[in-house]
């Protein structure tokens, strides 16, 4: 066997208990888990996360224990992968339309009279067919035009989006090396020039643009990192605190809906839809 083999993993998520509706997977939490390992390529598929890894690597002790941990979330399937791991990604890769947008891989050609984003097949999460992502792209498609900031941007598809529609300027931040070079890529792809900034939202050193509009597809603990930083914003006038006018938050779920509105006092719920199991806040600032 090559040294350029993979294994394919298939991670079945059984019903979470506690903290999630019956029947609902125990998604996060697995998410979290799989991103320990190094993975070259993974995607969600339904109830299911598939993933690829080097044909070796299983027998390091880091990745063993790691795998170990992805088993408490379900059943863990592993085959070789025949065909080179990007090659087999490709299936999962499919266009997405939204409103006037059309996100496509760039072996799908692009549709007339639509607003074209090429993301690539990569290493970054956020390829347009995940639920929170769809949903952050049909609340761009509703924002007024103006200055935005993309946060945890992974492959810069929201950005890229955002430009499309006439969004301008338009910064992303990504705390991943990984995902920054990937966003780039894509920006290169789709003759696009986003500013692209590496650094943690959780940590209040880092400076964040100030912008007209936030568009935020992370978790639940950034989304409260960042109200805390909303509430207590750095500015000339110290007695009006900056904030962006326009707040999208996703990659929520319901339950954790009322505690990031609780979070951010300053703001009215302007909208709230839920797409599969995931919820997305537009909130204005009063």
């Amino acid at each position: 066997m090559s040294d350029a083999a993979y294994l394919r993993y298939t991670l079945h998520t059984r019903p979470a208990a506690g903290w999630r509706t019956p029947g609902a997977i125990d998604y996060p939490p697995a998410v979290a888990a799989l991103l320990d390992l190094p993975v070259p390529g993974w995607q969600e598929a339904g109830d299911t996360l598939v993933f690829w890894l080097h044909v070796g690597s299983e027998r390091d002790a880091y990745v063993a224990t790691c795998l170990a941990a992805l088993r408490r979330f379900g059943a863990l399937d592993v085959v070789v992968e025949e065909n080179d791991w990007q090659q087999a990604w490709r299936r999962f890769h499919e266009p997405v339309a939204v409103g006037e947008l059309y996100i496509r891989p760039p072996w799908v050609p692009s549709r007339p009279g639509c607003l074209d984003v090429v993301i690539d097949v990569g290493m970054a999460f956020g390829t347009g067919t995940h639920a929170s992502t769809r949903s952050c792209l049909q609340a761009l498609c509703t924002l007024p035009c103006g200055s935005l900031l993309d946060l945890g941007t992974g492959s810069g598809v929201l950005a890229l989006a955002a430009l499309r529609l006439g969004h301008e300027p338009v910064y992303a931040v990504d705390c991943d090396e990984v995902a920054i070079a990937a966003a780039e890529s894509n920006a290169v792809l789709n003759g696009l020039a986003p500013t692209y900034l590496l650094g943690d939202i959780t940590d209040p050193r880092f400076a964040l643009p100030q912008t007209n509009a936030v568009v935020a597809n992370i978790a639940l603990g950034p989304i409260l990192a960042l109200a805390q930083r909303y509430s207590c914003a750095e500015t000339p006038d110290a007695h009006r605190p900056w904030r962006p006018q326009h707040l999208v938050l996703a990659g929520l779920l319901a339950e954790q809906v009322d505690d990031v509105v609780l979070a951010l006092p300053g703001y009215t719920l302007r909208e709230r839809f839920a797409l599969d199991e995931w919820a997305l806040l537009h909130l204005e600032m009063r």
